[in-house]
């Protein structure tokens, strides 16, 4: 995989609809982490960390007395981690690029086992291939280490009620458009058997519904989506110019009335413990 080669890019206007995403999603991934026992000294892998938004909030977490290994495989975002942890002095922040979705071994130096925690979220979805990423989570955890994932498990509840015909049509776009890359946009409806045959046990399984009304946080940030992606599926010939348009208005309008409401894609969150000794 190309060092910058997102589905979705990485220019600012993504950076700035990832910002807006970790601000609605901040408190889901904190009670994730506390249901995993997330405590200050431990040692945490952020895996597929884009800009670095959640690696400063569990460096934060675990202390100066902790680490947090940050890996991401795109450059541009790999600078933009190392810059926030510096701006935040979290000298327990490190950021290596990685290819998550490669073949090629990680070095571990000595660090192999040694993690109490590993965090992804909308990683898995992406790489045509999990073997390697699984690989990666089984090496760096100790026995008994915890691993937190938020993945979709339901793309298809993606949408905008009771407007949204463009809306519904710039979905199945997505969802191909995804497939098409080599993802899975319902990743999380495999991701606790292919754990369990590698010797992990599932200790929760926790589906995390999306709504959003009147333009609150999480109706910005499915609107900003649907904007900022649908130029991409406009370029690609899945959506048109007119199918745009169609979605400004259907967005415009579910603002104004009190009736209308958003429902996200609907997200699993697993938490696995790696057994052993």
């Amino acid at each position: 995989m190309a060092a910058d080669a997102y589905v979705l890019g990485t220019e600012p206007p993504e950076r700035e609809r990832l910002r807006l995403q970790h601000e609605v999603w901040l408190p889901l991934a904190q009670a994730a982490w506390e249901r995993a026992q997330l405590a200050p000294g431990q040692r945490v892998l952020d895996l597929g960390a884009g800009p670095g938004f959640c690696s400063v909030e569990l460096a934060r977490a675990v202390g100066a007395k902790g680490r947090v290994l940050a890996l991401e495989h795109s450059d541009t975002y790999v600078d933009h981690a190392r810059a926030a942890a510096a701006a935040a002095n979290l000298a327990q922040l490190e950021v290596r690029r990685h290819d998550l979705a490669g073949d090629g071994p990680f070095d571990w130096g000595r660090e192999a086992g040694s993690f109490d925690l590993a965090w992804s979220r909308w990683l898995a979805m992406f790489l045509p291939r999990l073997e390697p990423f699984l690989a990666l989570v089984g090496e760096g955890l100790r026995p008994g280490g915890r691993f937190v994932a938020h993945e979709y498990m339901h793309w298809d509840t993606f949408a905008l009620h009771p407007y949204g015909e463009a809306v519904d049509r710039f979905g199945r776009a997505v969802r191909a458009s995804f497939r098409e890359a080599g993802g899975d946009e319902d990743v999380n409806r495999r991701l606790p058997a292919l754990l369990v045959s590698r010797g992990f046990r599932i200790d929760d399984l926790r589906p995390l519904p999306v709504l959003g009304r009147g333009g609150d946080g999480w109706s910005q940030w499915m609107e900003r989506f649907v904007s900022l992606y649908g130029e991409e599926l406009i370029r690609q010939g899945r959506w048109s110019e007119a199918d745009a348009e169609e979605a400004v208005a259907e967005m415009a309008a579910a603002r104004s009335d009190p009736g209308s409401y958003w429902v996200g894609p609907t997200v699993l969150e697993l938490r696995a413990t790696r057994v052993g000794t």
